[in-house]
């Protein structure tokens, strides 16, 4: 049997105490095996190894990995915190089962190294000695594991990942023994601290360059940050030419032209002047997927898609279009080796769906080249990738060597010449669990793709669109500009309105693909209504914003620049609210958050925020699920409304009246009385006791779902400050990129909310007249509680009477009475406490020797004052009186 070293129950572990050593409780390794449902394999199902486990540069012996992004010297063993496992089962509860110790593929198991206590380089010393290196930057295999779609960035958004070490001694280890820190180069580089700005905080300037030059890091967290450095000082020196935000043109040779099928040529273009690293240029680099928008020598500018290489030299595959006005037959009639373009931006436009399990692509005829590149990158890495590809005929096929190389269980022909048909619907409803789906081709079959998808009820952020024409029909209508001066701009029927801004006012609007797919070119829309013809915005976004490169239908629009960031303190976050039946077009509704600052502090306001102009449906489920699309799961606490906090002020500020036998208790605590008994009740069990009395004394409620006044307010409270930074990063990060969170609907944890509207009225008119049962053991448990706390006060009160006066007598009364016979009563024995006091006070004034010579000094002082005084006095009465003799 394997040995474990640890059992259940253990106590909480405080993960930011420092470290100094552990237990290893487990060691495990692992074979290469298929992950369930696919063709792809992984070591990550490892099992606890008894006994010494032999350790060497590579890792433990016996253990494998994908090579592609595991293992190597910077990754030869992996450490993971045990104390991570409840939590995830409690913020993940349906996969539960799958969180325990060894469900990240870890080889050794702790229970208080963490990433929060362990810094980079840290050498740690058991009879082997190991390094950290950098943290783990997890992939999909953790959400087919767990079966959570997109759980991976839950991980490092929480900074729960696990981390990587280095073998600088090689030796055994097993499961019981200690591991101690020997050395901490780097003190100030928390795990967690590189996990901020390796994925929270990536823009900070100072921070990447301060991570580039820190050897000890692994080498794929160096590069990451070092290309970072790269790009930000490249961008300052455009700036510094005044280059900044100006799309620039440069100049490209066409140096290869192979005509790939009767319609396609490709065409390998090399720039003049390449980019160069060494000199601080800009990255080269291209991800695959990329569009290049090429000026050509008829003045049209057109863009198409990168099928391979980099910005230095590339591959463009061009269709010769029937209704083409004029891009693609330049390229193919006058486009010839040694031709010169211009070409201005490239950018990027399929994401990388690294959360995925299961990628499937789906083109029809030149739309392959917008996905090759990807294709043959999922590939490599050993990711699952299918390609459904139609073609007109089997000649039809380009890129036919490259194709074969990725072999027929990846690529499905449909060839229409020989009576095959691409059937999307078929495709969708047999994909496999956690797929993306990608679709580029003519209009007839996208039109298709976008059918199916919302019939099966496929979420927009699994489905890329990749359009490579545009759609070119539309109504002719006016916008207003609002941040050119309210400039009127007319489109035409055969124009989009990018081709008119650009027109009006140059390349200062922003544009890449010019077919709707990328979104650089989307715009704030205040009014109008708009026929949307581009993939890029998702469905929620079309309220509020529109591609500027496709055609419009519709009343004209008025645009306008992006809502601000902040309003004084306010960070602004714009939030998308889905249709509803009594209102079917979506809308954006504005939260206005502050770090918290109340005017009477508390423990909890470093790590709480303010919220103002919450929905009137608001609820903290509402909260925690708008919070957890910003930072992740695991960062919220809890939601206080503003009615919520002041039925919470006044049950704790209600005046005192003395009068009332409830009241005597409170009043005794605040003169300095109270006993033993008093004090008991603050105990913590009393206290849940009195809790559990007072709610079983509380009528039932009448209403499923409270609702909010409009425009009010509400405090966050967060799981610790830097959360607090992070929310805030985070809104700042939604205006840049459009992407704003939506409220409540499939986000909400349980899918759902008690319903508004007539649903709403007709639940609280049932539960208004509830259960004769349930309201009569209500009444009996208020009428107990009430009936406990009057006798309490009555014993509190009788003490109250028994006090001495300032002369020591009792003042003694016949008869039984438990409480003040009037209220003038109780407020003489209020008095009479105060003055006993305030003489107490008065007794203890001059009491000590020093005060009593204080005291002596300023009355030997006021004395003088009084002397010098009357002597004035009398010098004056001399000088008015004058010499004066009086009669013998």
């Amino acid at each position: 049997m394997p040995h474990q070293v640890h059992a259940e129950p253990l106590p909480e572990v405080d993960l930011y105490a420092p470290f100094t050593s552990d237990t290893i409780l487990e060691v495990r390794t692992g074979k290469m095996k298929s992950l369930r449902g696919l063709a792809v394999q992984s070591g990550i199902d490892k099992t606890l190894r008894d006994g010494p486990v032999r350790v060497t540069e590579q890792g433990l012996e016996g253990d494998e990995h994908d090579p592609t992004f595991h293992g190597g010297i910077d990754k030869a063993i992996h450490g993971y915190c045990s104390s991570h496992y409840p939590t995830w089962r409690a913020e993940f509860p349906s996969a539960a089962a799958a969180f325990q110790p060894g469900g990240f593929g870890e080889n050794l198991v702790t229970r208080r190294l963490n990433e929060r206590n362990l810094c980079i380089g840290d050498i740690l010393s058991d009879s082997v000695l190991l390094q950290v290196s950098l943290p783990r930057q997890p992939c999909f295999k953790l959400n087919h594991r767990f079966q959570l779609k997109n759980f991976a960035p839950n991980t490092w958004r929480t900074s729960r990942t696990g981390w990587y070490m280095r073998v600088l001694r090689q030796g055994t280890i097993q499961a019981g023994d200690t591991i101690a820190l020997v050395e901490r180069p780097h003190p100030e580089w928390t795990v967690e601290r590189v996990q901020e700005f390796l994925h929270r905080n990536m823009g900070d300037a100072k921070m990447n360059e301060e991570l580039a030059g820190i050897e000890m890091l692994g080498a794929e967290c160096r590069d990451a940050f070092r290309g970072r450095v790269v790009k930000q000082k490249a961008r300052e020196r455009r700036e510094q030419k005044g280059e900044g935000g100006k799309q620039t043109w440069r100049e490209y040779r066409v140096v290869e032209r192979t005509r790939e099928t009767g319609r396609i040529v490709s065409f390998v273009l090399e720039a003049a002047e390449p980019l160069r690293e060494d000199k601080g240029e800009e990255d080269a680099t291209l991800k695959p997927g990329a569009h290049a928008k090429v000026k050509l020598g008829n003045g049209l500018v057109r863009a198409y898609s990168v099928v391979d290489g980099d910005r230095n030299r590339f591959r463009l595959g061009v269709a010769l279009e029937e209704t083409s006005r004029g891009g693609s037959r330049y390229l193919h009639e006058t486009a010839q080796v040694g031709h010169t373009l211009l070409v201005g931006a490239i950018t990027g436009a399929v994401p990388f769906a690294g959360a995925a399990s299961n990628h499937i692509f789906v083109a029809g005829g030149v739309g392959v080249t917008a996905f090759l590149a990807l294709i043959e990158l999922y590939k490599n890495i050993h990711y699952s990738a299918t390609l459904h590809y139609a073609v007109r005929s089997a000649e039809e096929v380009p890129f036919r060597e490259r194709l074969a190389k990725l072999g027929d269980d990846t690529v499905v022909i449909y060839d229409k010449a020989a009576g095959q048909r691409l059937d999307i619907r078929r495709i969708v409803e047999d994909m496999p669990w956690n797929s993306q789906l990608y679709f580029c081709g003519p209009k007839r079959l996208m039109d298709e793709a976008a059918r199916e998808t919302r019939a099966h009820g496929i979420a927009e952020t699994e489905v890329h669109f990749e359009a490579f024409e545009a759609d070119v029909s539309g109504d002719p209508f006016e916008a207003v500009v609002a941040n050119k001066g309210g400039k009127t701009i007319q489109v035409g029927e055969e124009e989009t309105l990018l081709e008119c801004l650009q027109k009006e006012f140059g390349d200062d609007v922003d544009s890449s693909c010019c077919v709707g797919n990328c979104g650089t070119c989307k715009v704030t829309l205040t009014d109008g209504r708009v026929d949307h013809r581009g993939t890029a915005l998702m469905e929620e976004e079309k309220a509020t914003s529109m591609l500027a490169c496709t055609p419009l239908l519709g009343l004209g629009a008025r645009l306008m620049p992006s809502s601000p960031a902040t309003i004084g303190d306010f960070s602004v976050l714009p939030v998308s609210i889905p249709p509803l039946p009594s209102f079917p077009q979506n809308a954006v509704h504005y939260l206005y958050v502050r770090r918290n600052a109340p005017k009477i502090p508390t423990a909890t306001d470093a790590r709480s925020l303010f919220l103002t102009n919450v929905p009137v449906d608001s609820t903290e489920a509402h909260l925690r699920a708008l919070f957890a699309s910003l930072v992740g799961a695991g960062r919220f606490e809890s939601a206080a409304f503003e009615d919520e906090r002041k039925d919470a002020h006044s049950q704790t500020q209600s005046p005192i009246d003395a009068a009332q036998p409830a009241h005597a208790a409170r009043l005794l605590q605040a003169h300095g009385g109270g006993s033993s008994s008093s004090k008991k009740r603050k105990r913590e069990d009393e206290q849940a006791e009195r809790a559990r009395e007072e709610a079983a004394a509380r009528l039932p409620s009448t209403w499923t779902r409270p609702r909010r006044r409009s425009g009010s307010t509400a405090v966050v409270l967060l799981a610790d400050e830097k959360s607090v930074e992070q929310v805030l990063k985070a809104i700042a990060k939604a205006h840049k990129t459009k992407k704003y969170p939506a409220w409540g609907g499939d986000n909400l944890p349980d899918g759902r909310a008690p319903p508004l509207g007539a649903v709403w009225l007709k639940a609280h008119n049932r539960l208004s007249y509830p259960d004769k049962t349930a309201l009569q053991a209500s009444v009996d448990a208020f009428s107990a509680l009430f009936a406990r706390r009057e006798q309490e006060a009555a014993e509190i009160a009788k003490r109250l009477r028994n006090e001495p006066d300032e002369d020591g007598f009792v003042t003694v009364t016949r008869g039984g009475r438990a409480a003040p016979a009037s209220r003038n009563e109780a407020e003489e024995a209020k008095r009479k406490m105060l003055e006993k006091q305030e003489k107490k006070k008065e007794e203890l004034t001059n009491f000590y020797r020093f005060q009593m010579r204080e005291r002596k000094k300023e009355e030997q002082a006021e004395l003088l004052k009084r002397f010098d005084d009357d002597r004035r006095k009398l010098e004056a009465m001399r000088v008015k009186r004058g010499k004066f003799v009086p009669e013998a």
